[in-house]
């Protein structure tokens, strides 16, 4: 997944001129917080899947 990120941020940043540069940079900050997003919720389900409290349930 990581690899897909980063290789958008390539082409975005291929793309990027003056004009649009803002929207490009926008972009990119999105795509890496949604990956930290995505990231965070992982940690957070093998928490879920590894809690002894879970076990017993």
């Amino acid at each position: 997944m990581e690899d897909q990120q980063q290789w958008i941020i390539e082409q975005l940043q291929k793309l990027a001129t003056g004009d649009n540069q803002v929207v490009m940079q926008s972009a990119i900050e999105l795509i890496q917080a949604q990956q930290d997003e995505i990231d965070s919720l992982h940690g957070a389900m093998e928490g879920q899947l590894w809690s002894p409290n879970q076990w017993r349930k």
